[in-house]
């Protein structure tokens, strides 16, 4: 054999960067599936339209972010609820002294309101995410 015949071994690439800057996906995560849960996994991943390994990705992390989004959401509904109680709590005073029912009626309010205008809040900020 000629010593033009003999192929040189490849080096890999290295892995691509992540979409952080200057951060590179080095660790991995390893797991068993039965039959039945892979095959809802692999349904899974071809309804999102990604490979295996993105899916699995965002799925680890949708979930380990899950439990901040929660106290996120919490904390934004009880804000709109305070914002939503000064608001009507300085309109009215505009107007003249407030009695102790007005503002049960105004606290009232604020609490029915809260958790609803924090969801929208959260959707329209996703969305918004999502577009870009």
């Amino acid at each position: 054999m000629a010593s033009s015949d003999i192929k040189q071994p490849t080096v890999p690439s290295a892995a691509p960067a992540s979409p952080l800057k200057g951060t590179y996906r080095a660790k991995s995560v390893a797991t068993r599936l039965t039959e039945a849960e892979f095959g809802e996994v692999e349904s899974a991943v071809a309804t999102a339209g990604k490979k295996l390994a993105e899916w699995l990705r965002d799925a680890a992390l949708t979930q380990a972010r899950s439990s901040q989004e929660l106290t996120d959401s919490i904390l934004l509904a009880e804000i709109l609820g305070m914002r939503s109680l000064m608001l009507n709590l300085f309109a009215r005073a505009s107007e003249g002294p407030i009695s102790v029912e007005d503002l049960r009626k105004m606290s009232a309010h604020a609490d029915s309101i809260k958790e609803h205008k924090a969801q929208e809040f959260l959707a329209q900020k996703r969305l918004q995410s999502n577009t870009r």
